[in-house]
């Protein structure tokens, strides 16, 4: 009975490990060339948040967009790092991760400076103002990927399973 413990114990901390996040530093690099940023995000916009919600998803009232917005509030998480601060007029690049549309990380995203606002101007992309009258969605945020968790959860239910037949048995022999 106690090797039967002692080998589901070893088993669940085992996959405890296994499924649980990986840990890692932040270190960023330089960020990218605006245009190549642009690029690689669903939205870009300048905005001042004007509400923090739960688990850092901001409300921000939009100034101007360069990609994906085209109303005058939009809604957005920070990447967990970087917390946007009540409002601060910010300049937002952003796009899908684990399922949420987040800001960037490690990306051009910040307070709205002259540094910033030189940055979108040398880009020669051209901003547009938010349309007051129309209210179009919000990028689709997809679901993350639940299927690893999935298998891990079916897998220590089998094995406990299995577990609880094998010691029965072996209890009924015994009679």
């Amino acid at each position: 009975m106690k090797k039967y413990f002692t080998a589901i114990l070893l088993t669940l901390v085992a996959l405890i490990f296994w499924t649980a996040p990986q840990a890692e530093a932040l270190s960023c690099a330089p960020p990218r060339p605006v245009k190549e940023e642009m690029d690689h995000s669903t939205v870009v916009f300048k905005g001042k948040a004007v509400e923090i919600k739960k688990d850092g998803l901001t409300v921000f009232r939009i100034d101007e967009a360069w990609k994906g917005v085209n109303t005058q509030q939009f809604e957005i998480y920070d990447n967990g790092w970087d917390p946007f601060i009540k409002d601060t007029v910010y300049l937002v690049f952003g796009s899908v991760q684990e399922g949420k549309l987040r800001m960037n990380l490690c990306g051009r995203t910040g307070p709205w400076d002259h540094a910033r606002e030189a940055a979108m101007k040398d880009s020669g992309i051209k901003s547009i103002k938010p349309d007051p009258i129309m209210e179009a969605e919000q990028p689709k945020q997809q679901m993350g990927n639940t299927l690893p968790a999935t298998i891990v959860i079916i897998a220590v239910a089998l094995l406990l399973l299995v577990l609880v037949v094998l010691i029965r048995r072996k209890r009924m022999r015994r009679q």
